[in-house]
C-alpha cells in the first residue's frame, strides 16, 4: 500500500511518538509511507529513520506544488494521526479525493464537529472510552469506529541493568509531559515538598525531575522557588530520545487531572520504573494498584507524597511493581498488534472505498 500520514506538528507528544512507530513498521513491512507536517522539533528523528517527509506551507502555491508531489505518489489512503491535523488532512485528501481516516487518542471535551467529512472512511479509538465518546459525544457512526489499543517498542523501551532505589546513588522520581495546567505537576510539586520534610530529620535526599515544556511552565517554575526546592526539582526540557533519560529515574509520577491514552505510564511500565498514577481515564485500565503500579485520587498531593514514601521505604516492593508492571505491557501493548490491526483497517477501507 501507499500510505499518506499527516501530523501537523512533530512535537514532544505521544502521538508522535505513535506516529513515529507506526512510520517505522509500516515501513518495515514493504509499504510505501509518505508524512505530511508543519515540522517541529522531532522531524529530524524522522528523516535519521530515512522516513521521508513532505513539509506543509499553507501558502497557496507551496501548497499546490505539494499537491502535486503527493499526486505523483499516488496514495491509496491518508490517515491523519491526531484531532490537531484533522483540517491539513482533509484538505490534502479532498484535493486528492482519497479515502482517510482519523486516530483519536483522547475523549473530545467538546463536540468536534469537524471530525464529519464526506471522505472519512473510518476513527481509531486508542481505546473503549474514546469509543463510547465518539459515538456518544460526537454522533459519531459505530461502524466508522475501530479500537486499535497503543503498543510499545519493546525492544527500544527495555529495562537497564539498574534497578529502581538501588541504595548507591541518589533516588530520582521523574515526569514526563507538556507543561500545562492538566498534567497536574502542581500537585507533584506540591507533594515534593511534602516527602522533602519528611525525609529531612533522617537527613536523606531525593530529587524530582520533571521533563517537558510549554505555557504552564513559569507559574511551576514560580511554584518551585515559593516552595524553596529549587535545589531538588529540576525542569528538564524534552529530548529526541527520552529512553536513556527514564532509566535513570527511579520512579514515575503520572499527575494528570484528564484521562488520555496513558503512554507515559506505559513507557516508564515497560522500561520496569514504578508508576505512582492519577485514578482515571484509561490510567485505571493500564494500573493496577499495587500489583503493577500505584494509583491515587487526582489533585491529591497528600496521596501523591504517601505513595512516594511508601517506594523509597519498600525498595524491593518497587522493584516487584516495576517487574510486574515490564511483563504486563509485555502481555498486552506489544506493538505487532497494534501494527497488525492498523494494517487490516487500512484494507477494509481500501476495499470500502472502492466499492461503486
Amino acid at each position: 500500500m501507499k500510505i499518506i500520514l499527516v501530523n501537523q506538528k512533530l512535537g514532544y507528544s505521544s502521538s508522535t511518538s505513535y506516529s513515529f512507530e507506526l512510520c517505522k513498521a509500516l515501513k518495515a513491512r514493504g509499504h510505501q509511507v509518505r508524512l505530511c507536517t508543519g515540522g517541529g522539533e522531532l522531524r529530524e528523528v524522522f528523516k535519521e529513520e530515512k522516513i521521508e517527509s513532505y513539509l506543509v506551507k499553507y501558502n497557496f502555491f507551496s501548497f499546490r506544488k505539494l499537491i502535486q508531489i503527493i499526486a505523483e505518489f499516488n496514495p491509496d489512503l491518508v490517515h491523519v494521526l491526531n484531532l490537531r491535523s484533522i483540517a491539513m488532512g482533509q484538505k490534502i485528501a479532498e484535493h486528492l479525493r482519497k479515502p482517510h481516516l482519523v486516530s483519536v487518542h483522547h475523549i473530545l471535551s467538546q463536540r468536534q464537529s469537524a471530525l464529519t467529512h464526506g471522505l472519512l472512511y473510518g476513527v481509531i479509538a486508542v481505546n473503549e472510552a474514546v469509543r463510547e465518546s465518539l459515538v456518544n459525544d460526537q454522533q459519531l457512526s459505530k461502524e466508522l469506529i475501530r479500537v486499535i489499543r497503543s503498543g510499545i517498542n519493546l525492544e527500544r523501551f527495555h529495562p537497564g541493568p539498574a534497578a529502581p532505589f538501588s541504595s548507591d546513588r541518589l533516588p530520582v522520581i521523574g515526569s514526563i509531559g507538556r507543561l500545562e495546567p492538566l498534567k497536574g505537576y502542581g500537585y507533584l510539586i506540591a507533594a515534593a515538598r511534602q516527602v522533602l520534610d519528611r525525609l529531612a530529620p533522617g537527613g536523606r535526599e531525593l530529587m524530582f525531575v520533571i521533563v517537558g515544556e510549554g505555557e504552564g511552565e513559569r507559574a511551576l517554575r514560580n511554584q518551585v522557588k515559593d516552595l524553596k526546592l529549587e535545589k531538588h526539582v529540576t525542569f528538564c526540557p524534552p529530548l529526541p530520545d527520552l529512553v536513556e533519560l527514564i532509566r535513570n529515574f527511579d520512579g514515575v509520577v503520572v499527575p494528570t487531572l484528564r484521562g488520555g491514552v496513558g503512554l507515559a505510564a506505559l513507557e516508564a511500565m515497560a522500561l520496569a520504573k514504578p508508576v505512582i498514577a492519577s485514578a482515571l481515564g484509561e490510567l485505571l485500565h493500564i494500573i493496577g494498584d499495587g500489583t503493577t503500579g500505584l494509583l491515587v485520587r487526582e489533585r491529591d498531593s497528600d496521596a501523591i507524597a504517601e505513595k512516594i514514601l511508601f517506594l523509597l521505604d519498600r525498595p524491593e516492593e518497587a522493584r516487584r511493581l516495576g517487574r510486574q508492571a515490564r511483563q504486563w505491557v509485555e502481555e498486552n501493548f506489544a506493538l505487532q498488534p497494534l501494527v497488525d490491526a492498523t494494517e487490516q483497517f487500512y484494507q477494509d477501507i481500501l476495499e470500502e472505498a472502492s466499492r461503486p
